[in-house]
């Protein structure tokens, strides 16, 4: 359930506010950080529209990527699929293992379809560190994985410009005599 202060954010993003319009009429003294998060967190209505298309194309590479990941599970349980060589670990905990792959990007296919900033983030680092993984390296997962490097790449350089986001505050330093 949405707290106020999100729903007031949402509602000013949704009439064409700026950040920092709506960073002025909001911000007190106990809502400062969070609101701070909200605000670069969430992208621009116009922003939303102009790439919209693009992140539905992201979000269905995503959805076809991580129902493979859980069929593939699925096949193994039933005994269709061998558990691959070098694999040491008993059938039943290699099974829930392979399980974590497909509840991350579960988590980031929810944050990329809400346009979220995180969910771009994750994405392109977690993706960009599952070329390691030999698999991914092969000829029709390298196309959907260097998709979603560059896509979730492109969209968060596009949502979410350095310059529109609200700074974090500076503290002043103290002056103490290290004794």
């Amino acid at each position: 359930m949405k707290d106020e202060l999100t729903q007031q954010v949402d509602m000013l993003l949704s009439e064409g506010k700026s950040r920092f319009q709506i960073w002025k009429r909001l911000k007190n003294s106990e809502n400062a950080a969070g609101l701070r998060g909200l605000l670069n967190n969430k992208p621009l209505l116009k922003d939303k529209k102009a790439y919209r298309y693009l992140n539905i194309f992201l979000t269905l590479i995503l959805l076809f990527v991580t129902t493979s990941k859980i069929l593939g599970v699925v096949l193994l349980a039933m005994g269709y699929e061998p558990i691959p060589e070098g694999v040491s670990l008993p059938k039943s905990l290699y099974i829930f293992v392979s399980l974590f792959v497909p509840m991350v990007n579960m988590y980031i296919l929810k944050e990329i379809f809400f346009f979220r900033r995180s969910g771009y983030m994750f994405l392109g680092i977690l993706t960009t560190l599952s070329l390691a993984y030999q698999e991914n390296r092969h000829f029709p997962e390298i196309l959907f994985v260097l998709a979603m490097i560059a896509i979730s790449a492109f969209l968060y350089v596009k949502l979410f410009p350095k310059k529109l986001l609200i700074p974090a505050t500076v503290d002043k330093p103290v002056n103490k005599k290290v004794i």
